[in-house]
Formats: structure tokens, sequence, C-alpha cells
């Protein structure tokens, strides 16, 4: 008897729990509705955090088309021993040149050509102040056209800013050897022409080079313009550089650093004319050559692609800069295919 009771009170308690279980689960779905109707605000997702800014122009190498920052596309050419080899021996050449080849005391070609004498006559200074000053600042431009690309752009902005001492070597690798080819060939092209400067006309600077109306440097040096060539060859590899690898990582900053290097370089060879040290001729030979071996040089080599903005931008044209004289004065030009 005992038996049968505590099993009527087990089970009655048995199911008074059941039955309490089952309530929560009848209020949840009597308020599910209700619910439906005000659902909880949503809980705000965090955005991803930007993925970094992929090659664009390493699609070649799909393996490495994700790669951001300055970096050496794989479809560009390295440097390599044939740089190590040539650069010091185009170097120790010129300075063989200069130590055992005396330039001509008679100057071989004394005449001007073209438009020498206009553009002589309309850009250079009548006083010898202004003339020496004149080509001070020449002296200066070139001095920055050369320390941009080789200091500059590869010690404090590739290596330092940039963080990639991989490129910083490979710039300045391809810098001295844009500027070996350059001083070789106009030390070589000097004594083999041995042109008179412009000022060895005036008056008796012929006889007498130290007078007030001569100007300096050796009279029979004239063709073609040192200033003029090393500048344009620092202003190619300035274009060459910051239009191929964005060194600024902004597309106007880097192009625009390209034009003023040209301007610069335009500047240089005026005031060269202006300081009655060279002809016309001579600076104009000088940019061409210049050129040549600072962007032509290093974009057929090593870039082996011509682009004129920087990578991000879509958007390319090739610009070529050209001389021209207009109403005996010698101005620079772009021609731009679009």
């Amino acid at each position: 008897m005992r038996i049968q009771t505590a099993a009527a009170v087990h089970c009655t308690l048995l199911a008074a729990l059941t039955a309490g279980a089952a309530e929560p689960d009848h209020a949840s779905a009597v308020a599910s509705p209700a619910a439906q109707k005000h659902p909880p605000p949503a809980t705000p997702l965090t955005p991803p955090a930007p993925l970094p800014t992929s090659c664009p122009y390493c699609d070649l190498t799909p393996a490495l088309a994700a790669r951001s920052g300055l970096h050496w596309h794989d479809h560009w050419r390295r440097v390599g021993w044939p740089e190590y080899v040539a650069v010091p021996a185009l170097f120790a050449t010129t300075l063989a040149i200069e130590l055992a080849v005396e330039p001509n005391d008679e100057a071989d070609w004394n005449r001007p050509i073209l438009f020498d004498t206009p553009v002589r006559d309309v850009l250079r200074i009548d006083s010898a102040q202004g003339r020496v000053t004149a080509g001070t600042v020449s002296d200066v431009l070139v001095a920055w056209e050369i320390l941009h690309p080789v200091v500059i752009d590869t010690l404090f902005v590739a290596w330092a800013w940039r963080d990639s001492p991989d490129v910083a070597w490979q710039m300045f690798v391809i810098d001295a050897q844009a500027f070996a080819l350059t001083t070789l060939l106009n030390d070589i092209t000097k004594r083999i022409t041995s042109r008179a400067r412009p000022w060895v006309q005036t008056g008796d600077c012929a006889t007498n080079p130290d007078g007030e109306e001569c100007g300096y440097g050796k009279p029979n040096r004239s063709f073609y313009s040192g200033h003029a060539a090393n500048s344009a060859t620092g202003a190619g590899l300035i274009c060459a550089h910051h239009t191929q690898l964005r060194l600024y990582k902004n597309p106007i900053l880097d192009t625009g650093t390209c034009v003023l290097a040209v301007v610069g370089t335009a500047l240089t060879g005026a005031l060269r004319i202006s300081s009655d040290s060279h002809w016309a001729t001579d600076v104009l030979t000088g940019h061409v050559l210049g050129y040549v071996s600072g962007y032509l040089v290093p974009t057929l080599l090593y870039y082996q692609e011509f682009r004129v903005v920087p990578e991000e931008d879509p958007r390319s044209f090739v610009a070529v800069p050209v001389p021209f004289v207009q109403d005996g004065a010698l101005g620079l030009g772009v021609l731009g295919l679009f």
C-alpha cells in the first residue's frame, strides 16, 4: 500500500514538472508573432579592412598580381653583371681620355650653322656680368638634374620612404650607366670636332680669351653642350622612373615632376646660349643625345614599355619633347600621341 502511494506521488510530481517545463515553450510560441513585428535591432557589421592596392601591371605574372608597394616588375629586365662591368669601364675610359688626350689648341670648326646666329642674337645677354650669372644658374640647374635622380629618388624616396632597397639599387645602376654613357660620348665628340665657342668671335677673344668680354671654359670645346646633355639625361631618368614606378604614389605629382624636369632642361639649354657658352645647335644636339641616354635607353632596355602616366591611371599617351625655333628664339614643345 505504501509502495503504491509513493508511486502515485512520484507520478504526480513528474507530471507537474513536465507541465511546468512546457509553459515557457507555449509562452514563447505566443510571443513570437509580436517579436516578428518588432525585431531587435541588428548588430552593426564591422567593415572589412581595405585590401592593399594590387599591381595592375603584374598581370603578366598572375601569381604575383596582388603585390603591393614599390617593387620591380618581373617582366622588366634587372641590372646584372653586364652593368657592373660596363659602368666602371665607361667612367674609366672617360677619365683616361681626360688625362691622356689634350684638346686641340686650334679650332677645327669655328663657324655657326643653320639657325645658330639668329638664336644667339636673340638670347645672348649683353652685359658680361649677366652672362656670368646665366652660366652660374645653368651650373646649378644641371647639378640639380643630376642630384635628383641619382640621390633623391633612389636614396630618400625609393629606399627610405618607400622601403624598397631593391628598386633603389636598380634605379641607381641605371642612372650611373646613363650618365657614364652621356659623359663619354660628350667628351669624345668635343675632342673630335674641336668647335670654337661663340664668345671666341667677340672682339679679340680668339687671341686673348681672358678678356672681360670673353666667356669661360676651354675655347674649342663647344660641340656639343655637356650641360644640355647631362640635364637632359637627368630629366629623362626622372621621367622614366616616376612614370613607370610611381615613386610619389600620386599620378599628378609623378607626372608633374617629369614635366618640371623637362622644363628645367630647356631652361638650362637656353642659359647656355644666353651666357654665350654654346651655339643653339650645340644645345639641341646635347638635348637629343641626353634624352636618348636618360629616357630612351633605360625604357627600351629595362622597363621595356613606354608609359608617360603612372601605373594607377588607365589613360596613357606617349609624349616627346621637340625643340623648335620661332622668330629667332629657341623653344621646346611637346609632341604627344593620345
